[in-house]
């Protein structure tokens, strides 16, 4: 972790902002992963949900966090590429770069998504005083969905096509309602419960 933002903290491209995204991601899971863990101890919850049920959240949470892990890498190499082809001038390995540092924190932002439905889930059967650390991880999530969209918008002038540009531009638009919608709701339905409004 410490040697990650040390390398982001340099005055250099890589890593950038998507690699932060979707390191911000896996601090949020990292706080669900414990709510899971400790639920998962308890033979019965109040709400009659067995350990099982937490054990096969927490398998799918571990899936999740090993492919943010590995989009943070591939966010680092596709920056990489990307810098490469606009370096070397050439108006179609550009296009591709472009796309390809567009659809990684795109997809960045997805993992993010799905990341949330996982929490909201804990949000609804964990003890009360757990809480806290899932509002904390929701923040996490939520400032990676934005900040994966803001990469994602800020390269896509670079895709040379303009129909790809523009199809592209509506997908960012969609998905960015779309995500900020969960994160809005995830969030408020953790608040009410926290203050005892459910």
């Amino acid at each position: 972790m410490n040697s990650f933002l040390k390398e982001l903290a340099k005055a250099q491209p890589n890593p950038g902002g998507g690699a932060a995204a979707a390191f911000g991601a896996r601090l949020g899971l990292a706080l669900l992963e414990k709510v899971l863990c400790l639920e998962g101890q308890r033979p019965v919850n109040p709400k009659g949900y067995q350990g099982l049920a937490w054990e096969e959240t927490l398998a799918r949470l571990r899936r999740l966090a090993e492919l943010l892990r590995e989009l943070q890498e591939q966010d680092v190499q596709a920056y990489s590429r990307l810098t490469a082809a606009r370096a070397a001038g050439d108006a179609g390995r550009l296009t591709a770069a472009a796309q390809e540092a567009v659809s990684c924190p795109e997809e960045i932002a997805q993992q993010a998504a799905e990341a949330l439905k996982l929490l909201a889930w804990a949000g609804e059967r964990c003890r009360w005083h757990l809480l806290s650390d899932l509002l904390v991880g929701c923040e996490f999530l939520g400032a990676a969905l934005r900040g994966a969209h803001h990469i994602a918008g800020a390269n896509l002038p670079l895709v040379g096509n303009e129909a790809s540009r523009q199809g592209l531009a509506r997908q960012l638009r969609q998905s960015w309602q779309r995500d900020e919608d969960l994160y809005r709701r995830v969030q408020g339905a953790l608040l009410a419960r926290e203050n005892g409004l459910v």
